[in-house]
């Protein structure tokens, strides 16, 4: 089979096989884009559904395989995480910061930030800086988080304080 030849019809060939690889090479980038906006908004979900104690919200952006760790080096698994919220074991009165790095490989989303988290344990209110990771997957259409880690930091990051 000859690939190039000096007849226009082969050159026109070759064009259009040439663009319509262009053009099917950038769709992976156009859908990465908005599921960057979309595991954000699943992540701005968690976070909300964890403020107000949401349990059917913070059930449907978890998966069932979660493993949530927290800062003091707990470990929960979602009926864990789910149970105490609704117990009011832990309450969040608040979770901000700047929005996330994320980083897309095909089903697999990371997010790393840095948050000011407000919160009340077994009776004690702390406000802390933490570092997090998320992982989370994308599963029949939404991301779901499988995967949770967060450090405590000393002090607020420079330029956040």
């Amino acid at each position: 089979m000859k690939l190039f030849s000096s007849s226009p019809v082969s050159i026109r060939r070759v064009a259009t096989v040439l663009l319509t690889g262009v053009l099917l090479s950038l769709l992976p980038m156009t859908a990465m884009a908005g599921d960057k906006e979309d595991v954000r908004a699943a992540d701005l979900r968690r976070i909300s559904a964890l403020i107000h104690a949401d349990r059917a919200a913070l059930e449907a952006v978890l998966a069932d395989e979660v493993t949530y760790g927290h800062s003091d080096g707990r470990l929960q698994t979602k009926a864990e995480l789910l149970t105490a919220i609704t117990a009011g074991a832990v309450t969040y009165q608040s979770y901000d910061g700047p929005p996330p790095a994320v980083r897309i490989q095909e089903t697999v989303a990371l997010l790393s930030g840095i948050a000011e988290l407000e919160a009340t344990a077994r009776g004690t209110k702390v406000k802390l800086w933490l570092r997090y990771l998320a992982v989370y997957e994308k599963r029949d259409g939404a991301w779901r988080l499988t995967a949770y880690q967060s450090t405590r930091l000393e002090q607020p990051p420079a330029g956040l304080r």
